[in-house]
């Protein structure tokens, strides 16, 4: 077959543990984020599910965009048999983090739940489609960092555990640490890739470096490239005069909001962004933001009053983090809350909007989540995977079974 025939290819995609869509998103492409169009790729999804109403609700108000004929499933793959999901190419898969993640239990694998097993389900979907003659060319997996400690019984890191059993399987896999933020995503968001390809189609482990070639070939913003000015939040912001509806704050942590204080570069800083001067032009304080540290000792509650008198002991977490207009923000999470989570805006002491929170997290404008309940809403943004940065290691996942 020759190359323009091979370009022709259209590669089937099975989602797990979908989401509201965000990887799959990606995957599709197609989409416009801040005035760059990620173009359509060769890929058409033909099975997607999730567990969670919210999420499949999200995702099936938005099919248009996946370009999806069938909707999101709802229901626990644990108890869908393999035989109804369709023949594919690529598996994408984010199963669920709570296990690993840092602000868990990190019960991991020995989840009471059963989701610290979750990539077992992965594992019999490809193992079956095998044995069934159709084995897919690929995979992509996407978790917290705190998978890389998280272990097995016999002590096996999990990442170790599923590349022995993808390689049983006849995959050679790959996997790196990675930040959103070098991949086009305005968000700090750190999260384990772990990539696999039919050792019959390349028998070579996926190149991460392929990844940052091609954010270099899109003149994508990137920290890694020191090419970050339209990543910071002043950038993704300045546009946004009407921020919609946002999820309020209890009494006491709006008290602890206006303790802390706006942003010192003020609400006129914006201008700057609108202006589009230079970061390199810009007054110092464009990039300093806040934090509970920014509160007098005398306002502060026991328990942080505690961790101020004991910084060493505390390691002086930046709990309330509010990143600045020069900042780029931190991990936007399902929970959006302020002490854990920079979810505060830099001069309103308030959350972000929800319309706020979908740029943080590289979603189009026009990705719908009306209809779900508000707080929902954050739930789903803050699990999904950035859309900008699904497109950039499926299209670089692409090339590579193509080159």
């Amino acid at each position: 077959m020759n190359r323009a025939n091979e370009e022709k290819k259209t590669y089937k995609i099975c989602s797990l543990f979908s989401g509201c869509g965000g990887m799959d998103l990606g995957a599709i492409g197609g989409f416009t984020f801040q005035g760059k169009k990620f173009k359509r790729l060769p890929t058409e999804i033909v099975f997607s599910n999730d567990i969670d109403t919210d999420a499949t609700n999200a995702y099936n108000t938005n099919l248009k965009l996946f370009h999806h004929k069938n909707d999101c499933r709802l229901g626990d793959i644990r108890k869908i048999p393999t035989t109804e999901i369709p023949d594919f190419s690529i598996l994408l898969a984010g199963f669920p983090c709570q296990p690993f993640s840092n602000a868990g239990n990190r019960k991991g694998v020995n989840d009471d739940n059963g989701r610290g097993t979750l990539f077992e389900v992965c594992e019999r979907v490809l193992k079956e489609k095998i044995n069934s003659g159709h084995k897919p060319k690929a995979f992509i997996f996407e978790n917290v960092r705190g998978i890389l400690s998280s272990k097995m019984a016999d002590g096996t890191t999990v990442p170790d555990e599923i590349k022995k059993r993808m390689n049983a399987l006849g995959y050679t896999v790959s996997q790196q640490l990675i930040c959103s933020s070098d991949y086009g995503v305005p968000q700090k968001r750190y999260r384990v890739l772990i990539i696999g390809i039919d050792k019959n189609i390349k028998d070579f482990e996926f190149d991460f470096s392929k990844a940052d070639e091609l954010v270099k070939k899109e003149k994508l913003p990137s920290v890694k490239n020191n090419n970050s000015d339209a990543l910071v939040l002043g950038s993704i912001l300045k546009d946004i005069d009407e921020p919609g509806e946002y999820w309020e704050y209890s009494k006491t942590t709006q008290d602890m909001i206006e303790k802390i204080g706006i942003c010192e570069h003020g609400k006129k800083a914006i201008q700057f962004f609108k202006n589009n001067i230079p970061l390199s032009e810009m007054p110092k304080n464009i990039f300093e933001g806040r934090s509970w540290k920014n509160v007098p000792p005398e306002q502060l509650t026991p328990r942080f009053l505690k961790i101020y008198n004991e910084p060493k002991k505390y390691h002086a977490p930046k709990f309330f983090r509010r990143f600045a207009y020069g900042e780029i923000n931190g991990t936007i999470t399902a929970s959006a809350q302020p002490e854990n989570c920079g979810i505060t805006h830099p001069v309103e002491n308030r959350r972000f909007s929800v319309k706020e929170i979908k740029r943080i997290q590289s979603f189009p404008d026009e990705f719908d989540l009306d209809s779900i309940p508000l707080q929902s809403r954050y739930k789903v943004v803050g699990n999904a995977v950035p859309p900008v940065m699904a497109w950039v290691f499926v299209k670089s996942l692409i090339d590579t079974l193509e080159s």
